[in-house]
């Protein structure tokens, strides 16, 4: 039997879902004021290292907000360059972030399905990509882009035990490098300077 204990963490509520033995099963991670303001602390790092995330605010409603990086990277399958826009988004049924990607070639094509796999995880099995990884709709854009399936993101955060002073960085640092996504570890240097 799963026990919820509520505990308050940086001003934030977060509920800890733990077995009868006591030990963290999983964790209960952002509401959307959480996230919002996570996304602004990394706005804020971003800012100060000249990096380019960037907060994207659809409208007033929530959750119209996303943060957005883009970069160019080397294709694994060719010698393509690709540019890729990376978003972090809110999710409402699951409550944590999701990393939602394109990747376009050099040409504008959009990199389909098959190929974002070779591009990004050429070495990962057909069975173990679909629960990973697939395209979805965009929740604030409402067009198709892959992303990581945000089913099982609170039992990957639930295993560093004590919640971290921003679980978007934590989120970023964890899902990005499958698909080339690497946070300066200036990102995490910042967190500790700030507690």
């Amino acid at each position: 039997m799963a026990i919820v204990n509520l505990l308050v963490f940086n001003h934030f509520w977060i509920g800890i879902c733990t077995s009868a033995n006591g030990k963290i099963v999983s964790m209960t991670t952002l509401t959307w004021p959480e996230f919002l303001y996570q996304a602004k602390q990394v706005l804020e790092i971003s800012n100060e290292l000249n990096d380019n995330w960037i907060l994207c605010e659809k409208d007033e409603q929530e959750p119209n907000s996303y943060l957005k990086y883009t970069q160019k990277i080397k294709g694994k399958a060719s010698e393509d360059l690709i540019s890729v826009e990376y978003h972090i988004v809110y999710s409402i049924s699951y409550q944590v972030p999701v990393l939602y990607f394109q990747a376009h070639r050099s040409d504008g094509s959009l990199l389909d399905l098959e190929a974002t796999w070779k591009t990004f995880l050429p070495d990962t099995s057909r069975s173990e990509l679909y629960q990973m990884l697939t395209q979805m709709e965009h929740p604030v854009l409402f067009r198709p882009f892959m992303a990581f399936h945000p089913c099982r993101t609170t039992e990957v955060l639930a295993q560093f035990g004590e919640p971290s002073e921003n679980v978007l960085i934590t989120f970023i640092s964890l899902y990005g490098p499958y698909v080339q996504l690497n946070l300066a570890n200036a990102y995490g240097l910042h967190s500790q300077i700030n507690k």
